[in-house]
């Protein structure tokens, strides 16, 4: 009962489609009476399901003469296969029939349902199903019968190849699981279950019918482009737009058949429906080309409708400022990133009043300021012309004083940074020290500073280094010391990117 294009499964007819299989897997194991009662449940599901197909079906083939009647030019031809399809439908359904009752007249004689075959008295009964369709050859005949029914559907859909090959697929009677499609539907079969499964294909041709009616009814429409159902659509240029810039939107009535399903291509590729989805990785602007394809009937080639569309992507931002905060540090080489919601950063620019900007891409600068205050304004590109966004002014100030620390590598590798501590003396001199200075990890502004000269003061007496590095002198003192000693680094002079020389607080520490 797998669904097609033109009629899909309905969910009850999935539900009973899964509750076959489920029910069919379990006959593996121990065949209660719990199991074989599940299959008198899903058969008289299926009969529900074919009495109400069987009721479509009818006001389908009513529908259709209807259309015969008003034009028997156009619609005759398929009306004549629309007939052949349920005169084959009704014999092989009937025939279905009375396979059931000769099974339920050997499994329950004179006590055999043989009007509706749906009342069952030995379900268990293993013996009655093999014994008329293996032992006798009627499931042979069965099967060129439906294998013709699957040939005719086949035939009758020669241009459309998923329904083919979903009746395919409903009507396969190649082996199963290494066995004959007779020997796997039949043997060692409980009376129950081959009731169940000749039900199931009774459902499958009714579906089958239906879905084969709907699609010769559809063929009667061959080159026709038919309108039920007309919609307003408003296109705008954009969504987002600046004050003081223009909204522009394009108002369409547009008409559409809704029984026609169009085929959406982009690039060559068909979509699932008409719903272009797609999430860009980058910010910028993107284009799209395609087409669309009205199908036609009876083999004709479909119209082409081309299209083209673009669309730009911006990175989601949510613009915080803080004016206590509005700050520019002298010398140095400031981060700095613009966006604007809906415009892709390479349509902006930067502009500045009090010193230089470098990009550094995707909306990022480095600004240096040249002055005291620093003034930033930014521009966009928008439907062709610069047009300005806004922007701030900046307060200069000099990086503040960085923080030193004495840094060595313990036992293990692993750096160690001591501004107000202790140390193990040969551990630490063994850790190949170096003073450095800098704001630590969580502060807002990182930049690097170059330790020009220290010293270190035990007692009364200095020791003097050049550079980051403890001297030799400094680190034989401090390896022979008796634990408990304190050492202070001072007279510390570092300078920064902004080329000022610093003398920088003291680091005090105990070797023990």
């Amino acid at each position: 009962m797998s669904g097609t294009k033109n009629a899909p499964e309905t969910p009850r007819q999935k539900m009973i489609g899964m509750m076959y299989l489920v029910l069919t897997a379990m006959l593996a194991l121990n065949v209660s009476s719990e199991i074989l009662n599940g299959f008198k449940l899903v058969d008289d599901s299926l009969h529900t399901s074919i009495q109400s197909i069987e009721e479509q079906n009818n006001r389908l083939y009513q529908e259709f003469r209807a259309m015969d009647e008003k034009n028997h030019e156009k619609v005759g031809d398929w009306l004549k296969k629309a007939n052949q399809v349920r005169t084959e439908a009704d014999a092989l359904v009937s025939y279905l029939h009375d396979f059931k009752v000769a099974i339920l007249k050997r499994a329950d004689k004179e006590q055999a349902d043989t009007l509706y075959a749906r009342t069952i008295e030995r379900k268990d009964d293993l013996e009655a199903a093999p014994f008329y369709a293996l032992k006798q050859g009627n499931a042979a005949i069965l099967k060129e019968k439906l294998d013709a029914y699957r040939s005719l559907l086949v035939n009758l859909t020669s241009d459309d190849v998923l329904t083919q090959e979903a009746f395919s697929l409903i009507y396969n009677t190649e082996k199963i699981n290494g066995k004959s499609w007779d020997i796997a539907t039949f043997e060692s079969m409980p009376v129950s279950a081959v009731i169940t499964i000749l039900s199931k294909y009774q459902t499958d041709v009714r579906n089958s019918e239906a879905k084969i009616i709907h699609y010769l009814k559809q063929r009667t429409d061959e080159g026709d482009a038919r309108v039920n159902q007309f919609n307003a659509f408003v296109v705008a240029e954009s969504n987002y737009v600046m004050e003081g810039q223009p909204y522009r939107a394009n108002i369409y009535l547009a008409a559409m058949d809704t029984t026609k399903k169009p085929d959406v291509f982009i690039g060559g590729s068909r979509l699932q429906s008409n719903l272009y989805s797609i999430t860009p990785t980058r910010s910028g602007e993107y284009s799209y080309s395609g087409h669309i394809e009205l199908p036609a009937m009876g083999g004709a080639q479909p119209q082409r409708f081309p299209f083209t569309a673009k669309y730009n992507v911006g990175k989601p931002a949510a613009i915080i400022s803080n004016d206590d905060l509005n700050i520019l540090y002298r010398g140095f080489d400031n981060s700095i990133s613009i966006s604007v919601p809906g415009i892709p950063t390479e349509n902006l620019r930067l502009t500045i009043n009090g010193g230089t900007a470098t990009p550094r891409g995707s909306g990022r600068y480095s600004v240096k300021p040249t002055a005291n205050s620093v003034e930033l304004r930014v521009s966009g590109l928008i439907n062709g012309r610069q047009v300005n966004l806004g922007g701030n002014t900046y307060r200069v100030k000099q990086l503040p004083d960085p923080k030193p620390y004495a840094v060595y590598k313990d036992a293990n590798g692993n750096s160690q940074s001591v501004f107000d501590g202790s140390v193990h003396g040969p551990s630490f001199v063994a850790g190949n020290p170096t003073v450095t200075a800098g704001y630590g990890e969580d502060a807002l502004v990182q930049a690097n500073f170059s330790v020009r000269s220290f010293s270190i003061r035990i007692g009364r007496r200095t020791y003097n280094s050049n550079g980051p590095r403890f001297s030799s002198e400094q680190l034989d003192i401090i390896a022979n010391m008796p634990s408990g000693t304190p050492v202070t680094i001072q007279r510390i002079r570092a300078v920064g990117p902004d080329g000022i020389d610093r003398n920088l607080s003291a680091v005090a520490i105990e070797v023990l």
